[in-house]
């Protein structure tokens, strides 16, 4: 192959830092074959590391949590009698990601954009880093990144902006090209704000600081260009329709820090533009303005042609005027969240690995403008399972495999393929590994193309589950997915819940066996103890889920403690399931659903009102608790 991918699952020697039991936590190597089944002193060395780590954590006592026995029991309800009601109760409602981003947040917005009183649908604090998948009416596929989704929604105003940044030629090329294409109109429906401009530089200078860390950025110029925001420097949408030598100035007081990077690197244009021109995320207007010997010049002409004198780009408006003067009508405004809320520069916890805005729920009515001391604002909070699912570096202590191993090693879908996993024989195996104190043993999953690290096999296997294809909208990167996380998803309901979907709970239907992580255990390999908030974390600390959350350099230490529930293979959720289609609605959902989602009511306090069943907005299954 003509990747390092596969191949590394099996070499000897391949040593990847930070990888643990659970999925992170210690140096490591994932390889299988080499690294951990042949007797060389360099692998023995990393065998004998695994086996020392979970040596340490291996007897924690079984904690009480694990013995709590759901009891409740759920039905299906009525959309007008559950998600109806926290339309009419507030002036907005925010449709928020509760994990990492990635949750299918897309069909609940459809489904709130289409009640009657909804009347603007607004994305707030959003850039082209933030992907999402929409189906059209025909069933047609859309990869959106800065248009709402509720773009395709009969009869709904839809707006990019506040806090929003926008590459406007990557906008037309890559998303506004999908509607002229099939001649959906959006003129008098789609309306652009003063947006913060994503210039070629911004993502520039994302390609120099990832020169020595690849995959390290989605290379869309998030925070180059929210620095520029900051720093009260570069352009917005306004100044490219205004004075030219207004631009031309603004403009170049933000490439100090382009020419500066270049010189601080040692790296020239001639470097820059080869280095660029070989990756495919870099598109050919950020490769000319390398070229271009006057950057006002080019980016000048290059805004006139794509929008200013561009008939098909949106009109633009004051989205905050707007939404205002929407709800003092008695309107109802959806406000779209991008990513999500642990990936908000404002969270503490996760701040150095998320993206440069304020995603969480908070952040995006701030930047509304809306008026928080009158507005009534309901959070939808959408999560998914598996719950634990990020693209890019960080913490993860419920991942079956550390957070950047398929980065690491290369890896795309084919690779997977090659590798040719039994996913149930996977699963099974890989749930049997949990260990009665709920810490997941490390182990061998061996078959007739190789042997490989189990969580490795459960990661790669669940990628390219037909009912998971989890590789990024926006990077195509493999996500590296686990168990839900009730821990983490606990603070998230504290700070913005209770109400809660959980999207793709269908993907449950192939398990025999599920896990809820519901705490986690720190361990540190040096055996030091770490301090966060004035809490001191030593070896053998349990987190529990609604006790105080550690920042993320103790997260990387931390394994999680799995309870497990018998998965529902026998009576399958999803929409073209037989069992599906011969139920008598309104009906009581499976058992081990009930189960499931009972679990995460008690250790999380959210209250769940639907479940994800299938990819379209219409196949959502509301609930309610009896």
């Amino acid at each position: 192959m003509a990747r390092v991918g596969w191949q590394f699952f099996r070499r000897a020697g391949a040593a990847v830092a930070g990888a643990g039991i659970g999925g992170i936590g210690y140096t490591v190597a994932q390889a299988d074959v080499g690294a951990l089944l042949t007797t060389t002193p360099v692998n023995q060395k990393v065998i004998e590391q695994r086996k020392s780590v979970y040596a340490k954590i291996k007897d924690v006592p079984r904690i009480p949590e694990l013995d709590y026995k759901p009891t409740g029991t759920y039905a299906e309800a009525d959309i007008k009698d559950v998600l109806y009601p926290i339309i009419a109760q507030n002036d907005a409602v925010m449709v928020a990601g509760a994990f990492f981003g990635d949750e299918g947040k897309g069909k609940t917005v459809d489904a709130i954009a289409r009640h009657p009183d909804v009347k603007m649908v607004a994305r707030i604090n959003s850039g082209e880093n933030a992907g999402h998948t929409v189906f059209g009416p025909t069933g047609i596929q859309y990869a959106f990144n800065l248009c709402p989704s509720g773009l395709l929604t009969p009869g709904k105003v839809n707006a990019v902006g506040p806090e929003c940044v926008m590459d406007p030629v990557s906008f037309m090329k890559r998303e506004i090209s999908q509607l002229v294409r099939d001649g959906v109109e959006y003129k008098d429906r789609l309306f652009i704000g003063n947006v913060h401009l994503v210039c070629p530089h911004h993502k520039l200078l994302d390609l120099i600081g990832s020169w020595r860390n690849p995959n390290m950025s989605t290379l869309q110029g998030m925070g180059p260009v929210h620095g520029s925001k900051a720093k009260r420097k570069g352009l917005r949408m306004d100044h490219i329709f205004n004075d030219k030598a207004d631009f031309g100035r603004r403009l170049n007081g933000d490439l100090v820090d382009y020419w500066g990077a270049l010189k601080a690197t040692g790296i020239t244009e001639d470097e820059l533009y080869e280095k660029a021109k070989d990756n495919s995320k870099i598109q050919p207007h950020v490769l000319e303005f390398i070229k271009a010997k006057d950057k006002t010049e080019y980016l000048w002409n290059l805004y006139q042609k794509e929008v200013v004198n561009n008939p098909a780009f949106p009109p633009c408006a004051d989205v905050s005027h707007m939404l205002r003067t929407a709800v003092s009508k008695g309107e109802k405004v959806l406000i779209e969240g991008p990513q999500s809320y642990w990936l908000s520069n404002a969270a503490e916890k996760f701040w150095d690995s998320g993206t440069s805005a304020c995603t969480c729920a908070g952040g995006m009515i701030g930047a509304s403008r809306l008026n928080i001391g009158n507005l009534k604002t309901g959070v939808i909070n959408i999560h998914k399972t598996p719950g634990s699912s990020r693209v890019g570096g960080g913490a993860n202590p419920t991942a079956f495999v550390h957070q950047n191993y398929f980065d690491d090693t290369d890896t795309t879908a084919a690779d997977f393929k090659e590798m040719k996993l039994d996913w149930r024989d996977v699963s099974n195996k890989y749930f049997e590994s949990v260990q009665n104190n709920g810490i997941v043993q490390p182990q061998i999953y061996t078959n007739a193309t190789g042997s490989y690290d189990l969580g490795v096999a459960m990661s790669a296997a669940s990628c390219i589950h037909p009912s998971h294809g989890e590789f990024g909208v926006t990077s195509g990167r493999p996500r590296v997915v686990g168990f839900f996380d009730c821990v983490a998803h606990a603070e998230v309901m504290a700070a913005q819940g209770p109400y809660c979907s959980i999207s793709a709970l269908d993907r449950g239907d192939d398990y025999d066996k599920y896990g809820v992580c519901i705490a986690y255990v720190y361990n540190h390999p040096e055996g030091k103890s770490l301090r966060s908030n004035g809490r001191t974390f030593e070896n053998g600390t349990v987190i529990k889920a609604g006790e105080q959350l550690p920042t993320q350099q103790i997260l990387f230490h931390c394994h999680p403690i799995i309870k497990v529930i018998d998965g529902w293979r026998d009576t399958p959720l999803f929409a073209r399931s037989k069992w599906w289609k011969e139920r008598k609605a309104p009906t009581d959902l499976p058992k081990p659903v009930g189960d499931f989602i009972d679990i995460i009511e008690h250790f999380t306090g959210a209250k769940i009102v639907s479940i994800g069943n299938g990819p379209r907005g219409d196949e959502i299954v509301y609930i309610r608790r009896k």
